[in-house]
């Protein structure tokens, strides 16, 4: 089992490393993560997302009155962390920061709307929701700079 753990600043993922590729892969393909945040009382909290792996970011839509979205106005240490797969050796942890874009949902459709749509078409459907209403609901964009990878 090989571990990569690196702290940086501005943590660039080295597509020629092997840990670094399988977990690129994985974030590209996953369709749930789970962000953690830091409570007001400095308790943890986490919670499974939809989110898009883009530019060397994480992107999540969310709504407005989540305990996350509170969390990250107050402290913007945040992980996020995939399931290990189904045999546990899988672990990926990314740790970083969150910011909330000032820029509405809305207006991200034109950047991120096909690629999400296709990602998560199925949830999309089963939901009953478009790109137009889920950034209507989802109406604040989260973007986590990765600062750390731990994985295997």
């Amino acid at each position: 089992m090989t571990t990569a753990e690196q702290p940086s600043e501005h943590f660039a993922f080295d597509p020629r490393n092997e840990v670094h590729a399988r977990a690129i892969a994985r974030l590209s393909r996953e369709e749930i993560a789970w962000i953690g945040s830091v409570g007001g009382d400095g308790t943890p909290h986490a919670v499974p997302v939809w989110f898009l792996w883009r530019d060397g970011r994480v992107l999540i839509l969310s709504q407005p009155n989540t305990a996350k979205v509170r969390n990250l106005r107050r402290n913007d240490k945040a992980l996020v962390h995939l399931e290990a797969g189904d045999d546990g050796e899988q672990l990926l942890v990314l740790r970083g920061t969150a910011r909330l874009s000032p820029t509405p949902a809305g207006d991200w459709i034109a950047e991120i709307g096909r690629e999400y749509s296709e990602k998560y078409a199925d949830g999309l459907v089963r939901e009953k929701l478009t790109m137009e209403s889920m950034a209507a609901s989802y109406s604040v964009v989260i973007e986590f700079l990765p600062k750390r990878l731990i994985a295997w």
